[in-house]
């Protein structure tokens, strides 16, 4: 996880603005390795003079572009040396309506041997479909699953560092009785409605996406 000093710089919705402009403007290449990516959600910013708790309220370092690289999550792993254990267990539920840039937001966050659990990639994963198709008659497998990884993360069992809980949780019940089951902290990854529509546009894919995101703002208590 970041900093807690500088969390809510990387949480607003005017970094992760920034961030994604960047990306098109540099063409969504890793500014280390080089390498392209489709999926922009695997490229974060990097500020390469390193915020501190003495800087961290300086706008020309925290939101200047010539500060802020793009580079993959590997490339950021390697950078900051995430591949030393490290003793903290927290967990973060990171919640907002479908193309907020939940995933995006926790690629940004997370550090390398935190557990990252998203229910879109456990449909990909079992499907082997495309991110975007989910077979509805895998449904039950994929809650099985993610059920069961839940109930890792309340016993704290296994090896990882930090755990993120990728979801809509429209509910404010229901993300507020997971939030206390697991101990966790909430963040909102905030969209209008009219922004979720317009990177679902971006995507070429419609179709019932468009009436998820309308039920999840109809839903929505904050």
């Amino acid at each position: 996880m970041a900093q807690e000093f500088a969390k809510h710089i990387y949480t607003s919705k005017e970094w992760r603005e920034l961030r994604q402009n960047l990306i098109v403007q540099r063409k969504s290449i890793c500014e280390r390795c080089g390498k392209l990516y489709i999926d922009t959600s695997q490229l974060v910013g990097h500020h390469k003079i390193e915020l501190t708790e003495h800087n961290v309220n300086d706008l020309d370092i925290v939101y200047s572009p010539s500060n802020i690289e793009i580079i993959c999550s590997s490339c950021h792993n390697k950078e900051h040396k995430r591949f030393e254990g490290k003793a903290a267990r927290n967990v973060y539920i990171i919640y907002g309506p479908p193309f907020s840039g939940k995933h995006s937001l926790v690629n940004q966050l997370s550090t390398y041997g935190d557990l990252i659990l998203d229910i879109d990639n456990i449909y990909q994963c079992i499907s082997g479909q495309d991110r975007y198709y989910k077979p509805n008659n895998l449904r039950f497998n994929v809650f099985g699953l993610r059920d069961k990884i839940l109930d890792m993360i309340k016993t704290r069992y296994g090896g990882w560092y930090d755990a993120y809980i990728i979801g809509g949780y429209p509910s404010k019940a229901e993300r507020e009785r997971l939030q206390k089951e697991l101990n966790a902290e909430l963040i909102y990854c905030e969209a209008t409605r009219e922004e979720c529509y317009e990177r679902l546009g971006a995507t070429g894919r419609v179709g019932q996406w468009g009436r998820y995101i309308d039920k999840w703002f109809e839903e929505y208590l904050e």
